[in-house]
């Protein structure tokens, strides 16, 4: 069998990948130099490093595409890695640990592999599509909760926020008063892993690129819940994501469709 189609040993690398990139980004933190992207949204060269770290280990592993936050290759293939080399700069860049080295292998739209490692911690979940999602190895299962009251939500705020807080905030204060309570760690792809491992019973934000999602739109599936847009349809983690509104609704499966409608009352005059 050829390397690029045995999913075990591609899961096997994309896991020592990560931990690579992790450990160089651990190794950067204090004397990390910051630019910005935007008004608010930082780029360090840890995220550059990381990424470029990430690109050297997983091109040794077959012909695929790649898509990269950082843009330090992009080569668009039906199968390509999905890379986000920090994700949670913002966090990673004050010294807080919640950030995360996040990688998918996407066919079609659809990850097939995935691997979100939070270097801090040492924590490394993964999934193969439809074998499962593992943190530390050990399978995972998403909450039971069925009642949105009984619920603890997750959300982040995107970089635009300052300058069109109208949607964000609305949605906000609606789960603000419907659920148990929300959480904002800063960082798309642990919220989603902590939604496939069941701290978070759901997480919803806007305004995400494939390489926020990607892995943990798997993760979240293989471990038994449900990943849509806004409306309800399915995502693909490809450029047709980054040309539509970018919303994501993650959730146990259970409480999905009142969180769409608790989404859906905001929109309403």
């Amino acid at each position: 069998m050829r390397r690029e189609n045995n999913v075990g040993f591609l899961l096997k690398k994309a896991v020592a990948a990560v931990r690579k990139a992790g450990r160089a980004a651990l190794l950067m933190q204090k004397g990390v130099h910051i630019d910005y992207k935007g008004a608010i949204n930082p780029v360090t060269d840890a995220d550059k490093k990381s990424e470029r770290v990430l690109i050297d280990e997983l091109f040794k592993l077959g012909d695929f595409g790649f898509l990269c936050e950082e843009n330090t290759l992009e080569k668009i293939r039906e199968t390509m890695w999905v890379i986000d080399p920090i994700d949670g700069t913002v966090n990673y860049a004050h010294g807080d640990p919640t950030w995360a080295v996040n990688i998918a292998l996407v066919k079609k739209g659809e990850p097939v592999l995935a691997a979100t490692l939070n270097p801090p911690t040492g924590e490394i979940f993964w999934a193969l599509k439809g074998k499962g999602a593992f943190l530390n190895g050990k399978r995972i299962r998403v909450s039971p909760v069925r009642r949105l009251n009984r619920a603890l939500l997750s959300t982040g705020f995107p970089y635009n926020v300052w300058q069109k807080p109208g949607k964000v905030m609305r949605i906000f204060r609606k789960f603000l008063v419907s659920s148990q309570g929300i959480r904002r760690p800063g960082s798309a792809s642990l919220d989603m892993a902590f939604t496939a491992c069941g701290r978070f019973d759901g997480f919803w934000e806007q305004n995400l690129y494939p390489w926020d999602i990607a892995a943990g739109k798997l993760l979240i599936e293989e471990a038994g819940g449900r990943v849509t847009d806004y409306s309800g349809d399915r995502i693909k983690c490809d450029r047709t994501y980054i040309r539509k509104d970018r919303s994501i609704l993650a959730s146990n499966g259970l409480l999905h469709n009142k969180m769409l409608s608790a989404i859906g009352e905001t929109t309403k005059r």
